[in-house]
């Protein structure tokens, strides 16, 4: 008797999923099964919005828990764990206070402190007490920028706090001059500086069409892009056409860090003006890759931190390589391009990484190639990586 209850013991806890080492890194439907699952579940439950076993099916009872959160923290109550849900859960879970305020002692106090004292606001380093000190800078802030001065730190004071960072930390223009040489086009030219050709049209007072000549003194802008303050564990919030894409250039190697799992791989920026196309360095990167996007290409979208020059920028990357075959030479025509993309330009450059073309990463405003229209998923993930 004692060995048919062990052995019925041990088949139960067979089909019970494990919960350990479950962290939930991809979004999640009605009808998925799993650890993540059960993760959610207990996490849902650990927040008081869901009551019932936790089995790992993202069945009705869960559904509704997440609508009832998603409600509850002004979200789209779709009822699917979005990677939008998915960061305000986390957000939840570590009791990020909503309002800061005298007395506290969080992370996002550290956070807050790291604007005011770039900010000229606070006099000390971030300690992330919210003590006199950090009380009368918020103070003075709200004075400053006519808001409601009340001593504490709520969302719209975070707003305020990041108009003024943008319109303080804006990129600027210096200027070299350069001599045409032979060989020399206005493309040449712009890659060799890591600018646009219409940035060098602009200085010089010349159009794309123009006919350049051997010894021409060309006016090169040089595009300074001021380090704006952000939290560590953030990036940089960088507009695509005025910012970002001086510090990533074609050309560029950079480091991708996925925001939700914390793996990186390397990749290259090879074409791409209204957002970066970029290729993985090696196979393994491509593996990682792959791996963080739940072992499948997708055009999902997750938020990053693109390490670049020793700056990290918020960014959002697509899972779908495309428009290129590994096989074939770059810049030929061919068929079948990975992607759905049909015959055209083989817009794959590195060779022997194990990805047929290039994946998209896209920056704050940046545009996509099919409509040149800004994708609100990205900029949703962006705001992620960003803490915005």
């Amino acid at each position: 008797m004692v060995k048919r209850i062990a052995s019925l013991l041990i088949a139960f806890l067979l089909i019970i999923p494990s919960v350990v080492n479950a962290a939930i890194t991809l979004p999640l439907y009605y009808g998925n099964r799993g650890e993540q699952v059960a993760e959610l579940q207990t996490n849902l439950k650990t927040l008081g919005y869901y009551t019932s076993n936790i089995d790992g099916i993202y069945g009705y009872t869960t559904y509704l828990a997440v609508q009832k959160f998603q409600a509850d923290n002004s979200l789209n109550p779709t009822g699917t764990l979005d990677l939008v849900t998915l960061n305000q859960l986390n957000k939840a879970l570590a009791n990020e206070p909503k309002i800061l305020s005298f007395g506290m002692r969080h992370e996002s106090v550290s956070e807050l402190q790291t604007y005011l004292y770039a900010l000229g606001y606070l006099s000390v380093q971030p300690t992330g007490y919210f003590g006199s000190l950090t009380q009368s800078a918020v103070m003075n802030f709200q004075r400053d920028y006519g808001l409601n001065v009340t001593g504490r730190a709520d969302k719209t004071l975070f707003n305020k706090l990041f108009e003024v960072i943008d319109n303080k930390y804006r990129s600027y223009t210096d200027y070299q001059i350069y001599y045409v040489q032979k060989g020399d086009t206005l493309w040449s030219i712009s890659q060799k500086f890591g600018v646009t050709v219409n940035d060098i049209c602009s200085a010089n007072n010349i159009t794309t069409s123009t006919v350049l000549s051997i010894g021409q003194a060309m006016r090169i802008p040089k595009i300074v892009v001021p380090v704006k303050p952000y939290y560590p564990k953030y990036g940089e919030y960088l507009d695509w056409f005025t910012q970002a894409q001086y510090i990533f250039p074609v050309g560029a190697e950079a480091t991708v860090i996925d925001y939700f799992t914390g793996k990186s791989f390397r990749i290259k920026r090879t074409i791409g003006s209204g957002h970066a196309d970029v290729e993985t360095l090696t196979a393994q990167d491509t593996a990682i890759m792959k791996e963080i996007f739940g072992g499948n290409w997708t055009w999902d979208v997750r938020p990053i931190i693109l390490v670049v020059n020793g700056r990290r920028i918020a960014a959002s990357m697509a899972g779908m390589p495309h428009a290129g075959l590994d096989a074939y030479p770059s810049g030929v025509n061919v068929y079948n391009r990975s992607g759905n993309y049909g015959y055209g330009p083989n817009y794959d450059y590195i060779k022997g990484n194990n990805m047929d073309g290039h994946f998209d990463i896209h920056f704050v405003n940046s545009l996509r190639h099919k409509d040149w229209q800004v994708d609100e998923r990205h900029q949703a993930m962006i705001k992620i990586s960003a803490n915005r």
